[in-house]
């Protein structure tokens, strides 16, 4: 099938409202494929994105196989809690969860490199409903184990096919003397972002104090 692109505006979620100037935001139809190797990164991906979705109108849905969501931290940034939370072990049940979530909304799935059974089938399957249903997806994976020196392979391990994203990136934290930077490694970037493939590092004080303090 083939279309014309529309330029009509469509409903957009920040990832961290710091990063719009270098990736953009997500849009209806897009995959973001993010490796975070600190919990205060993942925690600032992921409560940051959730939140921008609530604030926006956009219904958000975090699906892990682990325990690991928490109101309280999502409460620094909205005063909105109706996220909806899922469990998922393996690519059939996040196959399934995405064909039941409301379309034009936001997915946010951590932990996705430990699901069973994933593919490239699998992938191909999950990039097709993202398309028809116009949803805004996030792939993320917390590890302390990465090569630095290939991170082009790690994606390609961690998300077995790295073409079907819009955004490939690397987000650390660190800090000296009270104050954090988040350096990342933007190996793939919307179109529109191509200028920032690279590295970069930004200063996240104030949000980074909100989920330590």
């Amino acid at each position: 099938m083939f279309f014309k692109p529309d330029d009509a505006e469509t409903r957009r979620v920040e990832l961290v409202e710091e990063l719009t100037e270098l990736v953009g935001s997500l849009e209806g139809g897009s995959v973001f494929g993010i490796i975070t190797t600190d919990a205060l990164s993942q925690a600032i991906l992921q409560y940051s994105a959730i939140a921008n979705a609530l604030n926006s109108e956009v219904p958000a849905y975090y699906l892990s196989p682990a325990n690991s969501f928490s109101l309280k931290l999502l409460s620094k940034l909205t005063e909105k809690r109706d996220v909806l939370l899922g469990r998922i072990y393996s690519m059939d049940d996040l196959l399934g969860a995405l064909k039941r979530v409301e379309e034009d909304s936001l997915v946010f799935v951590a932990g996705f490199s430990v699901l069973m059974d994933r593919s490239a089938e699998g992938m191909l399957a999950l990039r097709r409903i993202v398309d028809d249903r116009n949803l805004m997806l996030v792939l993320s994976h917390s590890t302390l184990e990465l090569n630095e020196l290939d991170l082009t392979g790690e994606f390609r391990r961690l998300f077995i096919i790295p073409g079907l994203f819009e955004l490939l990136m690397v987000m650390r934290t660190n800090s000296y003397r009270g104050h954090y930077r988040l350096n990342l490694s933007i190996i793939k970037a919307p179109p529109d972002f191509i200028r920032n493939i690279g590295e970069h590092s930004i200063p996240i004080d104030s949000r980074a104090k909100l989920f330590l303090g």
